[in-house]
């Protein structure tokens, strides 16, 4: 069987799950090809984290479909995200993420063995200007990650925010082997000449609780490979830097920190206790405060906007805390409003014009402050989907 894999995944976290199935089904026997013409099977891994990344994945399933009829399958994030909406427009196989060990044996007939462990997920860097890269390629998907060596850390999140789609379809939480990450790890510095690691994971600060460590300590078994490495931290729950703050905090005065992703949601009180985000405005508040005293400007983070209940007030309120402390770039979504989260029983549901009108605003008051600002609208957005798609 020749299979073709298609990914349109929007987070780099999914690189590592894409390997463990094309492990999978070359354990199996089969064989991966490059083309969807080439292929007996066309497995199309989908994203539903926000509405305008969910509608594309199903918009490419229908036309993957529509092409080659009878060999299109459904994987990754929609079949538990939207299944209703999934059921509607693709009539052919669905592997939900899962439940995908039993659904990649039957598709190819036996169990894949896993005693191993999951693959280790290391990729070197791209390049080293993710923006001059694209300009030389544009088509290429190059992310801001490309500039790093990239290693996955663990899947999943034990976090239980109202809003999130994505722990519908997250698989139970589970950290890497420390030893094999180490070692892959230093390979790869050694082969790549680059000393600037990005640690992924859906929950980056869980890493460990299921092996009796946490993330500090696989930091610094880390930097012990080469003392001019850095580490860069990807999607880390504000929660859980205030829970590391000491060992984090030290690692930046030493310099060891290259780049945080911080995505804080909202800065408005009432807000993050709606979204059952477990720190309080005055802990991010003193988070953020700490970084700005180290001068440290290298962060990003992450801000809904049309959360149940929501006001304009709790939008000047996030935008004000944002602009006082300056992260270099901002993901600003649309709440996705989805039936089987927490806050879709949330009164005071916001239209989707409303919201859509108050991301513009944000957007606008961000790019006067010199604030790079990526929307669902914004010309960034639209030229990564395009880029996800290819030809």
């Amino acid at each position: 069987m020749k299979v073709f894999i298609k990914g349109l995944n929007s987070c780099v976290m999914r690189r590592q799950t894409l390997e463990r199935y094309r492990q999978v089904i070359h354990d199996n026997g089969q064989t991966l090809v490059a083309t969807p013409e080439e292929s007996d099977v066309i497995l199309v891994w989908t994203c539903g984290f926000r509405a305008d990344v969910r509608d594309n994945s199903l918009e490419q399933l229908e036309r993957y479909q529509e092409r080659w009829p009878g060999k299109v399958v459904a994987a990754g994030c929609i079949p538990d995200i939207s299944p209703d909406l999934l059921s509607e427009r693709f009539s052919g196989t669905v592997l939900p993420w899962k439940s995908d060990q039993e659904g990649l044996e039957r598709l190819f007939g036996r169990k894949a063995d896993e005693a191993k462990g999951p693959p280790v997920f290391v990729e070197a860097p791209l390049c080293e200007d993710t923006t001059s890269f694209r300009a030389a390629h544009p088509d290429r998907d190059a992310t801001f990650h490309d500039q790093f060596v990239k290693l996955v850390v663990a899947e999943g999140c034990n976090f239980k925010c109202s809003y999130c789609s994505e722990r519908l379809a997250f698989p139970a939480y589970r950290s890497f082997s420390p030893e094999r990450l180490v070692a892959q790890c230093r390979e790869m510095v050694a082969a790549s000449g680059c000393k600037n690691v990005m640690l992924l994971a859906d929950s980056l600060g869980e890493y460990g609780h299921d092996l009796g460590l946490g993330l500090p300590e696989l930091m610094q078994r880390l930097l012990e490979i080469d003392p001019a490495l850095r580490l860069a931290l990807y999607n880390l729950n504000p929660a859980s830097f205030i829970n590391h703050s000491e060992a984090l905090f030290e690692f930046l005065r030493a310099g060891r920190i290259c780049h945080l992703n911080l995505p804080i949601q909202s800065a408005s009180a009432s807000v993050l206790k709606r979204m059952n985000r477990t720190y309080s405005r005055e802990e991010l508040d003193r988070l953020f405060t700490g970084l700005n005293r180290l001068n440290f400007t290298a962060f990003d983070t992450h801000v809904i906007v049309g959360f149940p209940g929501e006001t304009d007030a709790d939008i000047d309120e996030t935008v004000a805390f944002l602009l006082r402390h300056r992260p270099r770039y901002v993901l600003v979504s649309v709440y996705m409003d989805t039936p089987d989260a927490p806050a879709h029983r949330l009164p005071g549901q916001v239209p989707r014009e409303k919201a859509m009108e108050r991301i513009q605003a944000v957007e606008s008051r961000f790019q006067a402050a010199g604030i790079l600002c990526n929307s669902e609208e914004s010309a960034i957005n639209r030229d990564r989907l395009r880029r996800v798609n290819g030809p």
